[in-house]
């Protein structure tokens, strides 16, 4: 069977006086992470990095440091390959403070600097839960929508961007403190719309959709002929999706009848989608 390694990051950030910590990186070593992989990121704070795992589930070593130092505060972060679907804890003394498996619905790049050939930021719009707001303000705390209503977009009220395989219109929160931004995203080859509803300014979702071109104008009027010019213009791309999906159909059926693995239902770009 056909297996891929998947790469995990998982890093613990304890916060505490330095001698304590000093002690703790002595009982530490070669338990939690080799103290190459411990760093100071300043006099009060430690920083462990383990990769491809730790043995254990990452919400169950955290709880094991916590009870052994619960005069320490810690924060625990566990990613796979290029962050996907971080999951971010806290623990203060000794008990756990918040847990929250963020979820990516969508991820793209935004230029900010049009001056530079590549100066950005990640936009990441997750599904939205309880825990979401202090895990993202307190372990990314640069992250914010806000400052991409200074970027110049199709409609006023909205933003733009593409990265090549998707298109995503932005109309961003109305308040910082606000829950009605609205997002569209478009794959022109594969001719779909999803909806992303009620975004606040950390990019939490709280509903997202399928949608027909038809059901895009209806809902974001003032978008209407940006979007049908943009479905017009991918149409010869569409048409070669079309035949390069049949393509990919009938190998994947002939490899099926001869018993062979079949890979290509992995990338499928958009899985999530209802």
């Amino acid at each position: 069977m056909f297996s891929v390694a998947t790469a995990v990051t998982t890093v613990f950030t304890l916060t505490g006086p330095q001698d304590r910590l000093r002690q703790i990186a002595e009982e530490r070593a070669y338990r939690t992470c080799a103290p190459d992989q411990m760093a100071w990121e300043n006099d009060t704070t430690l920083v462990m990095t383990l990769e491809n795992g730790i043995g254990t589930s990452f919400l169950g070593h955290g709880h094991g440091l916590a009870h052994e130092y619960p005069d320490i505060a810690i924060r625990g972060m566990e990613y796979f390959d290029c962050f996907d679907d971080p999951d971010f804890a806290k623990w203060e003394g000794g008990q756990l403070v918040y847990d929250a498996d963020l979820t990516i619905v969508f991820s793209i790049l935004f230029q900010t600097d049009a001056s530079k050939e590549w100066a950005g930021c990640c936009a990441n719009f997750w599904h939205r839960s309880s825990a979401l707001t202090a895990a993202v303000t307190e372990n990314c705390p640069d992250f914010d929508l806000m400052p991409l209503t200074q970027l110049t977009g199709p409609e006023p009220g909205w933003v733009q961007t593409t990265d090549g395989f998707a298109t995503l219109f932005l109309r961003l929160p109305s308040t910082p403190d606000a829950q009605d931004g609205l997002g569209v995203v478009f794959y022109p080859t594969l001719g779909r719309f999803t909806l992303m509803t009620r975004i606040d300014h950390l990019g939490g979702v709280a509903r997202f959709q399928r949608q027909t071109c038809g059901q895009i104008s209806a809902r974001c009027p003032e978008l209407r002929a940006v979007v049908r010019d943009c479905w017009k213009a991918d149409e010869k791309k569409r048409r070669k999706a079309r035949q390069e999906r049949k393509i990919l159909k009938k190998k994947t059926k002939k490899e099926s009848r001869e018993g062979k693995d079949i890979l290509f239902d992995l990338f499928d770009p958009d899985p999530w989608v209802i």
